[in-house]
């Protein structure tokens, strides 16, 4: 495990798949291990959900996803400008995009849930996060989907936490897409290395 020990091996088995991709040198893993550490302070923020104004192909982003995945093909692709070998391997991406009108800012956790804070937006912020939590039954799963379906379909509305900020999303139909992505492991003989 080359940059975490902590990986949940269990989580992987029954959830997933592990598959060696590569094998590289320990000077690669040098240099690749100084880019972590680079790529982690300056990819400050996490986001789970790209958001757009609609469907079409060419609608405005309003945020991109920056989560996960993200690192891990971007970590694929600079394994290949330093020099990696990849296998013929498709990997597998499941995404979610939101279709929300114009974003308004509403605060940061100061402004929101400090002292001086608007306690009924905070309580509202708090209340909409509370069912997605990791479910621990298959009623809970459901009633905590009829709880998240309720306020972005019927309420029209998703809060978001995006670089440091809350965001109010005033929701459209079709309200999300979920879509399933299968990107190819780059070539490392189309790449070109950074100086």
């Amino acid at each position: 495990h080359p940059f975490c020990h902590a990986i949940d091996d269990a989580q992987w088995k029954e959830n997933g798949t592990l598959v060696q991709v590569t094998t590289i040198s320990g000077a690669m893993f040098n240099r690749m291990a100084k880019w972590v550490e680079y790529d982690n302070k300056t990819g400050i923020y996490y986001e789970t959900w790209m958001v757009k104004s609609s469907p079409e192909k060419d609608s405005r982003v309003w945020f991109e996803a920056y989560e996960c995945s993200k690192f891990v093909q971007r970590a694929y692709q600079k394994l290949a400008e330093l020099g990696a070998v990849f296998k013929k391997i498709q990997t597998n991406y499941t995404t979610i995009t939101l279709f929300s009108g114009e974003p308004v800012c509403l605060g940061n956790e100061t402004t929101l849930f400090g002292p001086l804070g608007n306690k009924s937006l905070a309580l509202a912020i708090r209340n909409f996060y509370l069912p997605f939590k990791p479910y621990h039954s298959v009623k809970e799963f459901f009633f905590n989907l009829l709880k998240i379906l309720e306020e972005v379909v019927l309420d029209h509305r998703f809060y978001l936490f995006y670089n440091l900020e809350y965001w109010f999303l005033p929701m459209k139909y079709p309200y999300m897409k979920i879509a399933y992505e299968e990107i190819s492991l780059p070539n490392s003989n189309t790449t070109k290395c950074d100086p």
